[in-house]
């Protein structure tokens, strides 16, 4: 068989931007359903193809760090030829758009930049991108769990790329709650815990970390990444639980430091906080990052988009909470309430009471930022 063209690797970020880093999710396979994901082999491709990655993302972080959810609706298109020249190119003049079978139509307005829709773009990774387009634009009805979506994309030749995603179901973050505030105990891991979403194939956690670099220093840790982005997964239908941070960065372990790794296992260092996120994932978006490329030995990903173009459209439901560690570096004690487990607060001293801001708003800390850029 001949080689086949790569598409890029990448992940999603907490803002729900494609996140171009090389991940191995081949555990993805261990779907929350327990379904069994094949090993597909493709046809001979031709030589010049019209990759689409779609993602609708439904109660994301707001940009900016805004205490509110989003959604986000983004289509990046890309023209990946074969061999190493001309990879990534640009798809410009395409109409995007995804119609909700309950009657809605969100069209997608091609953007000059492709940043919204990627995190980092590799020198050579270039492509176009295609979001929401904004409300005065059109009225957008509300997307809902459930809801069954149809991509079409239609190429400036006249070609037709089509696929179809379903939302996952409604969940619930247990402990700590949907959008909630908290402190959490430093130097020891947290459960998140969450509900089940009907239709999730599985459920990919994700933080954003601040302030290691101060934090760490009275240890002699010169950090290098600060704000830290890692990656957790949660694959079975039973296993709504995972060990924060404890059980993030499994994905991370070859670009991860060493030393800021031995520190997460044990917990959160005292004066940092955390941005959440759980994400329930449907079949489109297993099947095309689960792992493996394109590539000549016949193991490959799992487009769903059919017609003159490949790719995936895929879905995400998130929840997502932030989680503060005292004391911060103003001093004081941040104002907020402790984290709860699913059943119950989190042992041990807190440098608060449960469920209270702290009485000495004098020397209380602020509310750090959701993100940091």
């Amino acid at each position: 068989m001949s080689s086949v063209p790569r598409p890029r690797r990448h992940r999603y970020g907490l803002d729900g931007t494609l996140r171009l880093r090389p991940l191995g999710i081949g555990l993805l396979a261990l779907a929350s359903t327990g379904c069994e994901l094949q090993e597909v082999t493709l046809a001979e491709p031709p030589v010049d193809v019209v990759v689409v990655e779609g993602l609708v993302q439904v109660g994301i972080p707001a940009p900016g760090g805004a205490p509110v959810s989003v959604d986000r609706l983004s289509v990046l298109l890309h023209r990946t030829v074969q061999g190493d020249e001309g990879l990534n190119t640009p798809v410009p003049g395409a109409l995007v758009e995804i119609r909700n079978r309950r009657g809605a139509v969100y069209p997608l307005i091609e953007l000059g930049d492709p940043s919204p829709c990627v995190s980092s773009t590799p020198v050579e990774a270039t492509g176009t991108c295609y979001v929401l387009a904004p409300p005065e634009l059109n009225v957008h009805p509300a997307l809902q769990p459930g809801d069954t979506l149809d991509l079409v994309v239609t190429l400036e030749d006249g070609g037709v790329g089509r696929s179809t995603t379903v939302l996952p179901g409604d969940f619930d973050l247990i402990g700590p709650r949907n959008e909630e505030t908290c402190v959490i105990l430093p130097d020891t891991p947290f459960p998140f815990t969450w509900s089940a979403s009907e239709g999730a194939w599985a459920y990919v956690a994700e933080t954003q970390i601040y302030g290691l670099t101060e934090a760490l220093a009275p240890r002699g840790i010169e950090v290098e990444v600060d704000p830290l982005f890692l990656l957790g997964l949660s694959v079975s239908a039973a296993d709504t639980t995972i060990a924060f941070p404890a059980e993030f960065g499994v994905f991370d372990r070859f670009d991860l430091q060493r030393d800021v790794a031995v520190v997460l296992q044990a917990g959160m260092p005292p004066g940092t906080w955390a941005q959440v996120a759980i994400a329930a994932v449907e079949r489109n978006y297993v099947n095309w990052i689960r792992g493996g490329n394109f590539n000549p030995s016949g193991t490959v990903r799992i487009p769903s988009v059919t017609g003159d173009a490949t790719g995936f459209f895929g879905a995400a439901s998130t929840r997502w909470a932030e989680v503060l560690v005292n004391p911060p570096p103003q001093g004081g004690v941040y104002a907020a309430p402790r984290c709860r487990t699913a059943g119950s607060f989190q042992g041990g001293s807190y440098g608060g009471e449960p469920g209270r801001v702290s009485p000495d708003r004098e020397r209380a800390g602020p509310r750090p930022p959701a993100r940091r850029r």
